[in-house]
């Protein structure tokens, strides 16, 4: 497959998260205690989510069977997703190269529209493989649509590209890039744990929760 800065549309739709949250989600769940009040509701527990890592797994291998694609994992979010990704795809006996970027278009609540990238990949590592991006959340897009033209550039002969997203946000206006494997279906709600953060808080959360208004206020320097 060639290279393209189209991404595919999703090959397997994602599971539908509803709008209305959990009720009861505390219950079974464990997370720091500086965290109380932080929490507004449990939107995916892990139990489901490492399901559905293995589902994507099971794809990504029914696709690359035979082949070596580069599992290129966007820090720091995607980084527990990644995780399990590659402990699923071993499983499958699949195969794969292990790659890191550090990109970030996020200041806050917000996406800032522009993105940063670092992380040292060499993009000599890329050229002559197949890729796949693990990202944690697509929401507008931005990050991808930015960082797919620059790994063209540095690395022409890419043979192929793909992303594979843990979460799709639903969105008024549509992402400008989409990814082929895809986790979750989400609504519009800022969420924490499983490696999202909120200015480096909560990644250490198992589950995926919507943070509070205490938590979106909370002080990270009080913590020391």
């Amino acid at each position: 497959t060639a290279f393209t800065h189209s991404l595919p549309s999703a090959m397997l739709e994602p599971i539908i998260i509803p709008e209305e949250p959990q009720t009861g989600g505390f219950s079974g769940c464990f997370y720091p205690p500086e965290y109380k009040g932080h929490l507004e509701s449990l939107m995916i527990k892990r139990e489901t989510i490492l399901a559905r890592v293995r589902d994507l797994a099971k794809l990504i291998h029914d696709d690359y069977k035979g082949r070596r694609p580069v599992l290129l994992c966007v820090l720091k979010g995607a980084n527990p997703f990644y995780q399990h990704l590659l402990d699923a795809l071993m499983d499958l006996k699949q195969g794969f190269y292990m790659e890191f970027l550090r990109v970030s278009s996020y200041e806050g609540a917000s996406t800032t529209g522009k993105i940063q990238i670092g992380g040292g990949l060499k993009a000599g590592e890329l050229e002559e493989k197949d890729v796949i991006l693990v990202e944690d959340i697509i929401d507008t897009g931005t990050t991808l649509f930015h960082l797919a033209p620059i790994l063209k550039e540095q690395a022409k002969t890419m043979r192929s590209l793909e992303v594979c997203a843990l979460l799709v946000k639903r969105l008024d206006e549509p992402a400008k890039c989409q990814a082929k494997y895809a986790g979750f279906s989400i609504p519009n709600h800022f969420i924490i744990g499983y490696g999202l953060d909120y200015n480096e808080l909560y990644r250490d959360l198992k589950d995926i929760w919507v943070i509070s208004k205490k938590g979106i206020e909370f002080d990270a320097k009080s913590l020391g």
